[in-house]
């Protein structure tokens, strides 16, 4: 009967010891999926003019909606003729007129022949109405 006891002690300590490996390694794996998941968000953030400089920010800047043949702007408020020309525009958001805030990056644009004159290319970090 001695030698089961030593045995149970031996099978209780390697238990107690893999059953802590398991829980420690269950902890890195989840913390690196979540970490996978804020670098995925963060990558299709970027996707809008991937290869384009930021020239400015706008942070919390009155702003309105505007479309023009189809396609909708944003024009700053006490701006002249500057729109900026936004990718992400959310559904909800595209109303002619509408009235919003608007934070995000300026983009650097390369104007060709066909484009409207003073756009610039606009990501869109927050907006409200």
């Amino acid at each position: 009967m001695f030698w089961l006891s030593d045995n149970l002690k031996a099978i209780k300590y390697y238990f107690m010891k893999y059953y802590f490996l398991i829980i420690v390694f269950f902890i890195a794996l989840t913390t690196s999926f979540q970490s996978c998941k804020k670098n995925a968000n963060a990558r299709a953030n970027t996707t809008c003019f991937p290869n384009d400089s930021t020239t400015r920010q706008i942070l919390d800047k009155q702003a309105t909606i505007k479309s023009v043949e189809g396609k909708f702007y944003i024009v700053e408020q006490n701006t002249i003729d500057t729109k900026l020309s936004p990718c992400n525009l959310a559904k909800n958001f595209q109303v002619d007129n509408l009235q919003v805030t608007i934070s995000g990056d300026v983009k650097a644009t390369v104007l060709d022949r066909s484009a409207p004159c003073c756009v610039d290319n606009f990501f869109i970090t927050k907006i409200t109405r």
